[in-house]
């Protein structure tokens, strides 16, 4: 027979207090074995790290020959997963003398409470006893296995009912978020078009070199906006580059002359209005140069930087550095200039507000045109825990990184499910409000750090959440 190890009282008296988690309603007859004992009043509960069995088996209908015995083990499974538990070996009168004057090895030695049958009165073993907790065991079954014959071989009997199912599992209250609602919900489309124009110029020609294509980006960025029925342009920015080479006066005339055409030819495609548009320019693209220089691999690349962040006049900064570095002056001109002149442009749109129905619609297709409030809407029309719960958070704390509330519902999905570890990112961007001191304690119970967790909780439920009263009642 297996070794089997628990913690192990038994008693008329042997009570359990501080029950919590209890697993398995039984009938008001109990449930009847094969030997006809009757299990009444089973009890599977956990208090931290352990699990405690309680049941009371009636002798009342057991039929036993003074010379028999009957050795009763109840057995906690859960697929290949076992935990015997410490037996109970019930004596008829004859064999329990002959035990107790001869010194009889019980059916498991050290690990076995022997009663003597008492036919003449009223007869039940209160049984308890507490074992080391396990994951397995949140939703184990509860059996007992019975020696009929006296062989010392205990078996299910397959016309027994199970005496119970454990529900174990710590079940944790988590304080979920509602964001704020905005009354503006603006997204921003950005781009970057290099257009070509002749020297000196500031006319655009939509034909000249590179312009088909870097025009077309453009028009590109503000159809994809134009063209979308739930959204509505505010705003077009635009700021306009020269590089350094000539004089300031010069590329300062480039810079805004350029600016001010390419918005001409916005406005004439589009017939926008005049005050949508936003420019600026800069007439030199320093800090362009500065940025490429750096990461190159020029040979004199310290003394080109160091003179970049001198505090010379643009043109006599463009002079030195034409002069004292005309070779590495001759590669940017070639390779970086022409990347300096640049347009980079925004287009702000606002997005129309919508309904659940329409938010759900949209949220794993569409994502970037929902708030947070309205993702939160949609998940809240799914059952907490469930794939499609999980999926909205996940969306939101993906669509909305940073945001405090994004993360600490995200982190919750999560912990619905007991994924403490999968959660810690998400709780580190939760921010500091007692529903995150919630989380964070969830997340410490789930892996057993009971120290820890208790005064996250104790704080959140000082602060009012009511999560926290109730996962508190597990130190209680």
């Amino acid at each position: 027979m297996k070794t089997r190890t628990a913690i192990i009282y038994y008693g008329i008296a042997g009570l359990l207090t501080g029950l919590c988690l209890p697993a398995h309603a039984q009938t008001e007859d109990g449930t009847r074995q094969g030997s006809g004992v009757i299990v009444r009043n089973t009890e599977i509960t956990r208090v931290r790290d352990s699990v405690t069995i309680s049941l009371d088996m009636v002798l009342d209908s057991l039929k036993l020959r003074s010379n028999r015995s009957v050795v009763l083990q109840p057995l906690l499974s859960e697929g290949k997963e076992k935990a015997w538990l410490p037996a109970v070996e019930v004596m008829g009168r004859q064999r329990h003398l002959y035990y107790e004057r001869n010194g009889y090895k019980t059916y498991a030695e050290g690990n076995v409470q022997t009663v003597k049958r008492d036919k003449k009165r009223p007869q039940t073993i209160s049984y308890r006893t507490v074992l080391p907790y396990e994951p397995w065991m949140d939703h184990a079954r509860l059996d007992l296995t019975e020696d009929l014959c006296g062989c010392g071989q205990v078996q299910s009997n397959p016309h027994n009912r199970p005496l119970g199912q454990a529900d174990i599992a710590f079940t944790p209250r988590l304080a979920y978020v509602t964001p704020q609602a905005v009354t503006r919900k603006m997204r921003e489309l950005k781009g970057t078009a290099y257009l070509d124009f002749p020297v000196s110029q500031t006319e655009i020609h939509p034909d000249y070199r590179r312009n088909p294509q870097e025009l077309g980006k453009i028009r590109s960025t503000i159809d994809t906006v134009r063209q979308d029925p739930d959204a509505g342009i505010t705003a077009l920015s635009i700021k306009g580059y020269a590089s350094p080479e000539g004089s300031w006066k010069l590329n300062t005339r480039l810079a805004q002359g350029r600016t001010e055409a390419l918005k001409r030819y916005l406005t004439e495609r589009y017939a926008f209005s005049d005050t949508l548009f936003v420019t600026a320019y800069e007439p030199e693209n320093w800090e362009g140069l500065r940025a490429y220089v750096a990461q190159s691999s020029l040979p004199d690349k310290d003394a080109i930087l160091t003179l970049i962040d001198s505090d010379l006049q643009p043109d006599a900064k463009e002079a030195r550095l034409k002069r004292e570095h005309p070779e590495s002056y001759r590669l940017l001109l070639a390779e970086c200039y022409p990347g300096l002149r640049r347009s980079d442009y925004v287009v702000s749109y606002q997005i129309r507000g919508f309904n659940v129905d329409e938010a759900k619609e949209r949220v794993f297709t569409e994502p970037q045109k929902l708030s947070l409030q309205e993702m939160f809407a949609v998940a809240q029309t799914y059952r907490p825990g469930s794939e499609e719960f999980n999926r909205v958070f996940n969306v939101a704390v993906r669509m909305y990184p940073n945001d405090p509330v994004a993360n600490l519902n995200a982190a919750n999905a999560l912990l619905e499910n007991g994924r403490a570890e999968e959660a810690r990112p998400y709780l580190e961007k939760a921010g500091d409000s007692p529903q995150a001191d919630n989380a964070r304690a969830v997340a410490l119970l789930l892996q057993r750090r009971y120290d820890e967790a208790l005064p996250l909780l104790q704080r959140a439920k000082d602060a009012g959440v009511a999560e926290a009263e109730e996962n508190m009642k597990i130190f209680e």
